[in-house]
């Protein structure tokens, strides 16, 4: 699915609407997946294969927002998801590397989505870190009491074996000044934004269909131009 043409691709925003509206967040994020023929378990390749599903749906940039943690101000920022995938592909995963722990050699595989799904219900942020870096180092070890210094340095640990599996933004408030580092959830942006288009594109069919009895295939194949001046015509009569 390199990319679309213009009724191609809403087709296929429609299709997934349909195929992944009603399912949990992890099928869901497995049936947008399967749209590139390929349903990794490893996070960064999940966040490649979607970020090259958004490129072949979305021929814009990403608008997203984020909250500025220091004054509220919600601010907003412009991505290209083929800019992000580009910078993004090169980085290969390692299947494991050697952590020493206070003497001790640990064995560290990257995180995979059973891992996150498995501490998803653990609210405690140190609690939950506890609980990945066990599964991620085969519960060879005893990390309970870690400080946040040795937490903070073994979780870098794990960002280096699919340094993918993570996206985020360096941020700047234009209202305060104040600096963050912003995470992108691939997945859940781009549901909402498929979400969105789809239902853009039912309003529209649904409306041009009242209006001059088309069926949705050609509503479809016409170009969102002709779209919005049919539609305009529509109102004006």
């Amino acid at each position: 699915m390199p990319g679309l043409s213009q009724p191609n691709r809403e087709a296929e925003i429609l299709r997934l609407w349909e195929s992944a509206g009603t399912l949990d967040r992890r099928a869901r994020e497995d049936a947008l997946l399967a749209a590139r023929d390929r349903v990794p378990a490893r996070l960064g390749a999940r966040n490649l294969g979607l970020l090259a599903l958004r490129q072949a749906l979305f021929d814009r940039p990403w608008s997203l927002r984020a909250g500025c943690p220091a004054c509220g101000a919600d601010c907003g920022f412009d991505i290209h998801a083929g800019s992000l995938l580009e910078a993004l592909e090169p980085t290969e995963p390692v299947d494991a590397l050697t952590l020493d722990w206070r003497g001790h050699e640990v064995q560290l595989r990257p995180p995979e989505v059973e891992d996150l799904e498995a501490i998803a219900s653990i609210d405690d942020v140190r609690e939950a870190s506890l609980a990945l870096i066990a599964r991620c180092a085969g519960g060879a070890m005893d990390f309970s009491d870690a400080s946040a210094a040795e937490l903070e340095a073994i979780e870098a640990q794990l960002a280096l074996l699919d340094p993918a599996a993570l996206v985020s933004f360096e941020l700047s408030c234009p209202e305060c000044s104040a600096q963050w580092s912003a995470g992108l959830d691939i997945g859940d942006t781009l549901w909402r934004e498929v979400q969105q288009a789809a239902e853009e594109t039912l309003l529209s069919v649904d409306a041009l269909a009242r209006q001059y009895g088309w069926t949705e295939s050609e509503i479809l194949s016409l170009s969102p131009l002709r779209r919005a001046a049919y539609l305009q015509l529509g109102d004006a009569s």
